[in-house]
């Protein structure tokens, strides 16, 4: 289902996590968030875009595309949506994914096929990761494993359509401080644990 581009049902029409809330409430304390290039990962119901108080431009990924016709149909300013999967081989290659100042992934690791992909996903995050630019995360669905699988389900009022559902993932796509530290180190990074948050983040320093 990688490069399954169906119109899946997904998160475009649930609440936005406490993570997205949480990192919205930090950002927006930022006097040069205007200044960012952002790349949101997994756009849900695209509150961040909707909620952030300024920035050059936002470019969402999203494995739905019923997320990516929500996100692109709300019109606003320097907002677009791509399909594209986070860990596929080729992720990130397409020019229009450039430099990013601040790259938001609240389940860094959470849907990984295996570490290797999440390493070679995390190595693509470091590498379009602008000098000084940050990758903001949430400590709450560091702790989420999880898998997705496309499912059909039946209503009266859509008949039988097509929906992606979570299933419980394996332990080792937890993701402790512990290894957030050890990714940091092997990548040059600077982590920190943001006081009186949830919110983690890696620095390219």
């Amino acid at each position: 289902m990688f490069n399954d581009n169906s119109d899946y049902l997904y998160w475009e029409n649930r609440k936005e996590t406490d993570d997205e809330i949480e990192i919205v409430n930090y950002l927006n304390h930022f006097d040069n968030l205007k200044y960012f290039k952002i790349l949101h990962i997994g756009t849900g119901n695209s509150y961040i875009a909707q909620n952030l108080n300024g920035y050059t431009g936002i470019d969402g990924i999203s494995l739905s595309n019923n997320e990516i016709f929500l996100a692109n149909n709300l019109n606003i300013e320097n907002y677009k949506c791509f399909f594209l999967n986070k860990l596929s081989e080729k992720a990130f290659n397409d020019p229009e994914f450039n430099k990013y100042d601040l790259i938001i992934d609240v389940n860094l690791k959470s849907y990984s096929c295996c570490n290797n992909a999440f390493q070679k996903m995390f190595n693509n995050y470091v590498k379009i990761l602008n000098d000084n630019g940050l990758i903001l995360s949430g400590k709450k669905g560091m702790n989420w494993s999880r898998l997705l699988k496309p499912v059909y389900r039946f209503s009266l009022k859509k008949l039988f359509y097509k929906r992606l559902k979570e299933f419980d993932g394996p332990e080792s796509n937890k993701l402790t401080i512990s290894e957030c530290k050890s990714l940091a180190s092997n990548k040059s990074l600077k982590f920190e644990e943001v006081e009186g948050t949830n919110i983690v983040k890696f620095s390219k320093i």
